[in-house]
């Protein structure tokens, strides 16, 4: 169990015993808070065994939009709990104030400790770099297979996320290929080159015109044989962010975004060489 999971199974459990308590006593508490009676603490002790659930879930998926959302949740409880301890617009008593601190401060380190196994997710041997890889199967031999996925100079035809892809100089390894999305543009470097193997290119990040968050973004397209006839397409992208908040806000939607992209590449790429 990783760091992520482990806090994510204390702030489940946390949250069972917090609305257990409120379902199985909720008079005792209207008279710890000194509140009107009401329904308040039984829909919340609901809506915490309901969040637990969904931790419950993470806990073995850890998709990272997910999280983000369990993260800003507990973000929005601790902000709640100052602003009673601050403005008391209910006048909870000392007893019930004491208990929105503690309950508050545990959510805090929790959040704390999620964000921080958050902005781990995808990282693999170097510190701060993370990895995605995508795969896909498909009919066709290798030299056909390779001759598509080969065609950088019309990368941009099969990726959502390109709208211009140009040699600019070279071929193969040392070869400069300018790409762009939008008014955004940036410049490739392919550092590795084997015929029906592999290639990669090194995205050069440094430069002052580069548009996204990233320090560096290398991207690797292999072709693994399986038989004659059948063919996997492997897509290795290594990138880091510049800041280190950028793991935790930002990575969970270009993870959500960037797997859509390449699933529909990968289609792209599969739909042309089984036409073929």
């Amino acid at each position: 169990m990783n760091k992520l999971q482990k806090f994510l199974t204390a702030n489940a459990v946390f949250s069972i015993l917090n609305g257990a308590l409120l379902l199985l006593f909720q008079e005792k508490f209207i008279k710890i808070f000194k509140v009107e009676p009401g329904n308040f603490f039984t829909i919340l002790g609901i809506l915490l065994l309901f969040f637990a659930l969904t931790l419950i879930i993470e806990i073995k998926k850890q998709r990272a939009i997910s999280i983000l959302w369990i993260i800003i949740q507990d973000a929005l409880w601790v902000i709640g709990s100052i602003v009673l301890l601050i403005f008391n617009p209910f006048n909870i008593s000392t007893e019930g104030n004491i208990i929105i601190a503690i309950v508050g401060l545990v959510v805090l380190i929790l959040g704390l400790g999620q964000a921080k196994g958050l902005a781990k997710i995808d990282e693999r041997d170097k510190k701060g770099q993370k990895v995605f890889k995508f795969k896909r199967k498909v009919k066709g031999t290798k030299s056909k297979v390779w001759e598509v996925i080969s065609d950088v100079a019309n990368y941009h035809k099969v990726a959502p996320n390109i709208d211009g892809s140009k040699v600019i100089s070279g071929e193969k390894k040392g070869m400069v290929r300018s790409c762009s999305h939008g008014k955004d543009s940036w410049t490739e470097t392919c550092t590795l080159w084997e015929d029906e193997k592999q290639y990669s290119f090194i995205v050069d990040t440094q430069a002052p015109d580069y548009p996204y968050p990233l320090k560096s973004l290398k991207g690797t397209w292999i072709v693994n044989e399986i038989s004659n006839n059948k063919n996997e397409i492997i897509m290795v992208f290594e990138f880091e962010y510049k800041k280190y908040f950028q793991n935790i806000l930002i990575h969970p939607m270009m993870k959500h975004q960037f797997t859509k992209v390449c699933k529909e590449l990968l289609d792209n790429w599969k739909n042309m060489i089984e036409a073929k």
